[in-house]
């Protein structure tokens, strides 16, 4: 039985995938499977595997989305660990061999975690400042900013069936969902170097569309209030990050041009959890332009 599987989930990214199976199997840690999950591609993904000739155990499953698609991967795998990289992001061929040993110690008790380098669409480095990852019980600051990610993470494949997997309610965020709630019992080990590439391109599952962000929201808003989240984190943390997510759902619906209403409604919102200039100003500029009938 391979320690580790490495589980790929996929749909209709069959160019970007090749990639991605090449830097699985350009690691340095080599016990270790290869599960790729084809969530319903209509592109010829199963014809370019096949051709690949690779040890890769592939499936095929009717469309039914990301979090359905990763649970499918959970219930295959028979590593020890289970470590997911999206079919269109990059290992960096150390990165497993670095996970691995960095919660080895600790048994099936924590959960290994690193940054990521963004790239575009072709593979270039985009720079960004690399921030310095927290270890141990990190609710608090997880609950405030997005720290780990699905992809160049490892998990003891107990921890994620013992929670049942991934909500498939949620288009997006369910992955942030579960490390919240995993955050509360399980220690998280950071590398302090990245473990993957984050591409990005214009059919990115987590865009900053109003949909998105809202869910973002509420995912948060549930954790706060009826999963523990407020017996960690204090309320002045809690309702900044609140309101910043209200803001940037108002302007998420901005940008769509969505009814005015739906804007005003979070510009509001946003004010009253935490005051700031910025959401006082935008909701100022909204009324504006609706008295003088630029907008309706």
């Amino acid at each position: 039985m391979p320690t580790v599987s490495i589980c790929v989930p996929t749909y209709n990214r069959k160019n970007y995938l090749k990639e991605t199976l090449n830097s699985i199997f350009a690691q340095t840690y080599n016990d270790y499977e290869v599960i790729v999950v084809d969530d319903g591609s209509t592109d010829g993904t199963k014809e370019m595997i096949s051709k690949l000739n690779l040890p890769i155990r592939y499936f095929w499953k009717k469309n039914e989305g990301d979090a359905a698609t990763r649970n499918k991967l959970i219930e295959l795998a028979i590593g020890k660990y289970i470590s997911f990289i999206d079919s269109d992001d990059l290992l960096y061929p150390d990165s497993i061999e670095r996970l691995v040993a960095s919660i080895k110690p600790y048994g099936e008790s924590a959960i290994g975690y690193g940054g990521y380098v963004q790239i575009d669409a072709e593979g270039q480095e985009i720079k960004t400042k690399q921030k310095k990852l927290p270890s141990g019980f990190i609710t608090a600051p997880l609950f405030q900013e997005i720290l780990v990610h699905s992809c160049g993470s490892i998990f003891p494949r107990k921890v994620l069936t013992e929670r049942g997997g991934f909500n498939t309610t949620l288009k997006v965020c369910s992955d942030y969902e579960a490390w919240l709630d995993l955050s509360m019992k399980y220690i998280f080990i950071a590398q302090a170097y990245p473990t993957f590439k984050r591409r990005r391109h214009n059919n990115n599952l987590s865009k900053p569309t109003f949909e998105n962000m809202k869910l973002e929201h509420d995912v948060l808003w549930e954790f706060y209030f009826n999963r523990g989240g407020n017996l960690i984190i204090a309320p002045k943390i809690a309702a900044l990050r609140l309101a910043k997510r209200k803001y940037r759902i108002a302007m998420a619906a901005w940008h769509e041009r969505m009814n005015p209403q739906i804007i005003e409604k979070y510009l509001w919102q946003s004010i009253k959890m935490k005051f700031t200039l910025k959401a006082v100003l935008k909701l100022l500029g909204l009324k504006t332009l609706l008295l003088v009938g630029w907008v309706k």
